[in-house]
């Protein structure tokens, strides 16, 4: 009977620490967990504090850039205006160039130098260029070019007759070829003084036997 006790006893002892244990464990991992995550909520709250610092920092760069981008703006305005304006005044000053024009059918002005003009060394009073690469440009007296052409070791070739430019299906009261070794088989030059005007024709040499019709219509009406 007394042992009985004591096995008893015993069992009680090891089942009270037993018990103990688990407990003991038991509230350790909790008290763990619970610091895990009362760890985890202050690193929320610390990150969504600094989000909220950001997204007003955001805010106040965003009016900067705002407030700058409308200053921007407004100095392009600026800008596109006194463009606007210098086109007018350029638009007006070509107008008033170019009032005296005498337009051929089918042309445009040409604003650029030509290089036989180049060359002559006498600006025209304008260039007109047509969509078939032809080039005249218009001066209001005769040019004085053959000393020039035979020092740079060309020649002049003149028709004067009637009978001999409409030989040649030719237009005008005279005609001068202007041959030079740069221009051979690239580009036809003529100077026709027609009805007191005189024009250099600048032509492409391929097409020039082609175009004599053209240019004939161009002229005379």
């Amino acid at each position: 009977m007394i042992e009985n006790k004591k096995v008893i006893t015993y069992s009680l002892i090891v089942l009270f620490f037993s018990l103990s244990m688990v407990y003991s464990l038991t509230y350790m991992k909790k008290a763990t967990l619970f610091k895990n995550i009362q760890k985890r909520w202050n690193e929320i709250v610390t990150q969504t504090e600094n989000e909220s610092k950001w997204s007003t920092t955001q805010s106040v760069d965003t009016s900067n850039i705002w407030n700058t981008s409308k200053t921007n703006n407004s100095n392009s305005a600026s800008l596109w205006g006194s463009t606007k304006s210098s086109w007018a005044n350029d638009s007006n000053t070509q107008i008033t160039k170019t009032s005296n024009t005498k337009k051929l059918p089918g042309t445009t002005e040409y604003y650029w130098t030509l290089d036989i003009v180049s060359i002559l060394g006498q600006k025209p009073k304008y260039t007109l260029q047509d969509s078939k690469w032809n080039y005249f440009a218009y001066y209001e007296d005769r040019i004085d070019f053959a000393k020039t052409i035979q020092t740079l070791g060309g020649n002049v070739y003149e028709m004067v007759t009637e009978s001999e430019i409409l030989q040649n299906q030719l237009f005008g009261d005279k005609i001068s070829y202007i041959n030079l070794s740069m221009f051979k088989d690239v580009r036809v030059i003529m100077v026709v003084e027609i009805d007191g005007e005189t024009r250099l024709l600048q032509i492409p040499a391929d097409k020039y036997h082609y175009s004599k019709d053209y240019l004939r219509s161009l002229f005379v009406q």
